[in-house]
């Protein structure tokens, strides 16, 4: 394959004082196993002098992706990784599946989130910068726009169920509730972020991605400053979702993962955090439903410790993004 000169790939790797030849020569026959992408912080624009090289390979007959071959040039690592050449395929089939609606903010999908390491994959593949000419990119058009919809989705999953969680603490544990708002602004600025068609995933870049995309430093500075339900509704003005109650739109039920054990004749619940805790809540329903018949403080503390798992409740989302 011919290497263009100063392709985008090689102006993201002068970042780090590297050319895409260097590269491929160190990399050697492990970048000769399928079509190679640049993805993470340098592809999608916001890397620095010490950031990674991260490279994924679509690698036929291979069924699940591979540990990292890790390389050095100089004191740069170089982590490159072969996933199925099925996957990409497989990944945007599955978001099509599902319609996509549209709010203020941008287009959400109905989708079920997907767990953390595919959606970060995902993000990653939709900023890869192919490493040469005649490749494709690993999304593009309906495939891209769909996989993009299930990050904006998956976004709103995380702001939902720490806006619930912020409610709970609010009356209860004031530390705790001055944390969960803060988190629920940063929750909102990376889902406004995603709805922008900025994917690009690690926190740090977040106000970076924010700024570029033309929000201002003071609009940043809001989404970091949220101490309350008013600074959160004032930032949700424009986004379509002013309206919503996240505890209608959260839902607790026991934790599959938590085990009961009987200690003479008393029983208790074994979390997943080691936990032993005795008489656990084993409440099951939205959060509205469940907060009035169990005090906010007991409701906080089993989501805490692993007695209950709170999840966005998918029927209610998908009938208010329907609306």
């Amino acid at each position: 394959m011919v290497v263009t000169d100063r392709s985008d790939v090689d102006r993201a790797l002068d970042v780090v004082g590297l050319t895409l030849a260097e590269v491929l020569e160190l990399g050697g026959t492990v970048l000769t196993a399928g079509p190679a992408y640049l993805v993470g912080s340098l592809a999608g624009g916001l890397g620095n002098r010490g950031s990674d090289v991260d490279i994924h390979l679509l690698v036929p007959g291979i069924d699940k992706p591979t540990p990292a071959f890790l390389f050095f040039a100089g004191d740069t690592p170089i982590d490159i990784e072969h996933y199925p050449d099925t996957m990409p395929a497989a990944l945007a089939a599955g978001a099509q599946a599902y319609p996509v609606r549209t709010l203020p903010i941008g287009a959400v999908s109905l989708a079920p989130a997907p767990g953390r390491r595919t959606r970060r994959t995902a993000a990653r593949w939709l900023n890869a910068l192919p490493l040469h000419p005649d490749q494709p990119p690993v999304f593009a058009g309906p495939q891209a726009a769909a996989v993009r919809a299930v990050l904006v989705r998956a976004a709103l999953d995380q702001l939902l169920q720490v806006w619930a969680v912020a409610r709970l603490a609010d009356p209860v544990d004031p530390d705790a509730a001055a944390y969960l708002w803060s988190r629920a602004g940063r929750e909102l600025l990376e889902l406004r972020c995603r709805a922008a068609g900025d994917v690009l995933t690690s926190e740090k870049w977040l106000p970076s991605r924010a700024r570029r995309l033309g929000l201002t430093e003071p609009a940043v500075r809001a989404h970091y400053t949220v101490a309350g339900a008013g600074d959160l509704a004032a930032l949700l003005a424009d986004t379509g979702l002013d309206d919503w109650d996240p505890w209608r739109l959260t839902a607790v039920a026991p934790d599959p993962q938590r085990q009961p054990v009987k200690l003479g004749r008393e029983g208790f619940a074994l979390t997943r955090h080691g936990r032993l805790v005795p008489d656990p809540v084993s409440v099951r329903g939205s959060v509205a439903e469940v907060a009035g018949s169990h005090p906010p403080e007991r409701l906080l503390t089993a989501v805490r410790t692993g007695e209950l798992t709170l999840e966005v409740a998918g029927d209610a989302l998908t009938e208010v993004l329907g609306d």
